[in-house]
């Protein structure tokens, strides 16, 4: 353990404990005609058109897509790509997951859907993104898994997640203190600490409760107004988001299948692993075993 005397001036970098998976990504000009097969991934998809029209289907909506158009997919949607107007196009698609609960939040809550070109999102991301195409293109033929590379891939990628990650709403025009969006995050982060130290278990109404009443104390606003924050940041109560990510992080620890069920009830504040499967089974539908067979599948698809 560091020593730090008092009259040091020092600034922290917080704990980071965060992963992002990339699938089958691709930048790729087509022949006529183009259309694919519907596709339902758990996994988030950004689509950019570079060139041409393209209508595609997400779930029961059906968006026209132009050039410059982004279109951001939340895990979960059927998708297809309808047609092109018999025409070819060029277009990016990135495939990816991330494990940070708090980043997959902000993106199903306020960037899925569809980015016409020239909106708030599209021109942040445009410079990042063509500095991604263009190091695709120069390095084309190359092996893309050498460690230079990759990396540099990875920095790409990191301006971008940076930016999509980003919620910058102006909390005035929701009648908001400035500060709400960084009690919000505060208590999503109490939250997360919880659920990884596995003091919550089932009792996500009692800790959830206890946890914004010890928030709000400590930044001087009141339970209801931390409780307001909260839902217009993330869509949904501090007790929702906690289930959710109680289910989020149940998911995670059951892709390690070298760990047995009584041991992922134990980190998650479960009785037994019993316990833990029924409830698992209740949120899901599906039972833990049934869960990790069909990741295995995904993952070697």
């Amino acid at each position: 353990m560091l020593y730090e005397a008092p009259n040091y001036d020092t600034i922290h970098i917080p704990n980071m404990d965060s992963a992002f998976k990339i699938y089958q990504s691709h930048w790729r000009k087509t022949l006529v005609p183009w259309w694919t097969y519907p596709l339902n991934f758990p996994i988030f998809e950004l689509n950019v058109l570079l060139e041409g029209v393209q209508d595609v289907q997400v779930g029961d909506q059906t968006f026209e897509m132009l050039e410059g158009d982004l279109l951001i997919i939340k895990p979960g949607m059927r998708r297809q790509i309808i047609g092109t107007r018999e025409k070819p196009i060029t277009y990016f698609t990135l495939h990816f997951d991330v494990e940070d609960y708090m980043l997959r939040t902000i993106l199903i809550q306020h960037r899925s859907g569809l980015h016409r070109r020239d909106s708030a999102l599209e021109r942040e991301i445009r410079v990042p993104f063509e500095q991604l195409i263009h190091m695709l293109q120069h390095n084309r033929g190359q092996d893309m898994r050498h460690p230079a590379i990759r990396l540099k891939l990875i920095s790409q990628l990191f301006s971008l997640f940076a930016i999509l990650g980003s919620f910058n709403e102006t909390p005035a025009e929701h009648g908001m203190d400035p500060s709400g969006n960084i009690i919000a995050y505060r208590m999503a982060e109490q939250i997360e600490l919880a659920v990884k130290g596995g003091s919550i278990g089932a009792r996500t109404g009692q800790i959830a409760k206890r946890t914004i009443t010890l928030m709000a104390d400590e930044l001087g606003y009141s339970p209801s107004y931390c409780y307001r924050v909260f839902r217009r940041i993330f869509g949904m109560s501090p007790q929702a988001y906690m289930s959710n990510m109680i289910l989020h992080q149940s998911r995670l620890e059951l892709n390690n299948t070298e760990q047995s069920l009584d041991q992922i009830a134990a980190k998650l504040g479960f009785q037994d692993g019993l316990h833990f499967s029924k409830q698992f089974k209740r949120w899901t539908g599906c039972s833990p075993t049934a869960y990790r067979r069909k990741h295995m599948e995904f993952q070697f698809k």
